[in-house]
């Protein structure tokens, strides 16, 4: 314990570097598991091959729970139960392992300077004993050692991801690319040839209809349906006897009876479209369609209840009939042709446009597409016909004066533009969020480069 520490009061400037560095990244990353109770000693699991104990498992949950708790504040518990704080822990553990075989150590003086800034534990501007130890106490309800033991992986942690990504530049352009695209305004003239507009015209016949079906039958094959028993319970202690129980082979009705537990049914659902109030792992459904009925899968915890399922019935995967799938396949003719009449109308008219005037949209008007000008709009800005702006944005930005781009689309349709006009650009704004907006972007692409780089560490950790 650092007994330095809780001795010296020194006045610090408030600190929340580590936060903003550590615990962001944690909350980005996460895979699932789930852990069963054991004795301290027994191994929860393996990382590189070597068994990590439930003791250690247990104080990497403990630390991701710190650290969210520091990030989320008052809010933690309202999230708590969405975060993964068992997945961030293996995470923990790989990455503090990787930390390791890179010879990264974190000095006491580190350690203790760091906490000392911790705005937590600051009083009138200065590191107070009292503060630290109640606020550990009721908190985060630690003890001092384990705390900062915490805080030293933590800072260990920050090394390797300043290792990591100490590469990472952004270049002057780039931040000035970007900034734009959140802030330069510009307005279009534009021909819409929206899929809306031409599907109020199609209507599909009985007989295309069945001829559709008959062409495509194998796109409507619904998957399995399951129908899963199950019992349930909050205790630890039952949920050790249920473990015990799976593991003697004995089947849900006979667990069900052992323990006085009530079993339970889902009904019929989708194999991939579970009921989303019990909130069943895909991989708990995929291991227990396959086994024989009332054979239970092991203990799954949800939250702060644990499952335990077997079939009681599964239905195999088949082809509605046509009238079940009548309207959606009404639906499906219906977007298909009006994307291929908008597609050939708007090549059409962009062809006789080539020969004419941009702005002489009378005859764009003929084709039935809708045709206009915008006001001035950003990047990030929804258009009152048009919808989302980004991609007018986009194509109008690489377009010269006078030039008509050449037909795009999005969901909803296909579009030729001109640009109208580009407000000047605020350069003085620009200069004064220059800095915290390349910070930023530096922050952002920093922890995509640090995501990919613990996605292949687990990896190699779980071979």
């Amino acid at each position: 314990m650092l007994k330095i520490l809780r001795n010296k009061k020194t006045a610090k400037k408030v600190w929340i570097g580590l936060a903003i560095i550590i615990i962001p990244a944690f909350t980005l990353w996460g895979f699932g598991s789930s852990s069963r109770s054991r004795e301290e000693s027994a191994s929860a699991g393996k990382i590189f091959g070597k068994n990590v104990s439930n003791l250690e498992f247990k104080n990497a949950i403990a630390a991701t729970r710190t650290s969210a708790i520091m990030q989320f504040g008052d809010n933690f518990s309202k999230i708590e139960k969405y975060l993964n704080l068992e997945g961030q822990a293996w995470e923990r553990l790989i990455l503090l392992q990787e930390a390791k075989k890179r010879k990264l150590n974190v000095s006491d003086k580190e350690v203790i300077e760091t906490i000392q800034k911790m705005s937590y534990f600051q009083k009138k501007s200065s590191f107070d004993n009292k503060a630290y130890v109640e606020i550990l106490r009721y908190v985060f309800r630690l003890q001092p050692r384990t705390f900062e033991e915490q805080m030293r992986q933590n800072l260990t942690l920050a090394k390797l991801y300043s290792q990591v990504t100490d590469g990472v530049k952004i270049e002057d352009s780039q931040i000035r690319q970007e900034w734009l695209k959140k802030n330069e305004e510009l307005s279009i003239y534009y021909i819409a040839a929206l899929f809306a507009e031409f599907a109020k015209k199609i209507k599909p016949d009985d007989k295309e209809i069945s001829a559709y079906y008959d062409k495509n039958k194998d796109i409507f094959k619904e998957p399995p349906s399951l129908n899963l028993e199950y019992i349930l319970t909050e205790s630890d202690t039952e949920s050790k006897k249920i473990t015990d129980l799976i593991n003697k082979k004995y089947d849900l009705e006979k667990i069900s009876k052992e323990l006085n537990l009530a079993k339970k049914e889902t009904g019929l659902f989708k194999q991939y479209a579970p009921p989303s109030a019990l909130k069943i792992p895909q991989e708990t459904l995929t291991l227990v369609s396959s086994l024989k009925e009332g054979q239970p899968v092991p203990i799954v915890k949800v939250d702060k209840t644990y499952y335990v399922y077997a079939l009681k019935e599964k239905k195999p995967a088949e082809i509605p009939g046509l009238a079940e799938v009548k309207d959606r396949i009404k639906e499906i003719i219906v977007d298909e042709e009006s994307r291929k009449i908008a597609q050939a109308k708007i090549k059409e008219c962009a062809d006789k446009l080539k020969k004419e005037q941009f702005n002489r949209i009378a005859s764009a008007s003929a084709y039935g597409f809708k045709t206009g000008q915008t006001k001035f709009f950003k990047s990030g800005d929804q258009l009152d016909i048009l919808g989302q702006g980004k991609v007018f944005w986009e194509n109008a930005k690489k377009l010269k004066e006078n030039q008509v781009s050449d037909i795009f689309s999005d969901p909803n349709g296909y579009y030729i533009i001109k640009l109208k006009a580009n407000k000047p650009v605020d350069e003085e704004k620009f200069a004064k969020e220059k800095k915290e907006f390349g910070d930023n972007m530096l922050s952002s692409e920093k922890n995509k480069v640090f995501g990919k780089f613990t996605d292949e560490i687990k990896k190699k950790a779980l071979l």
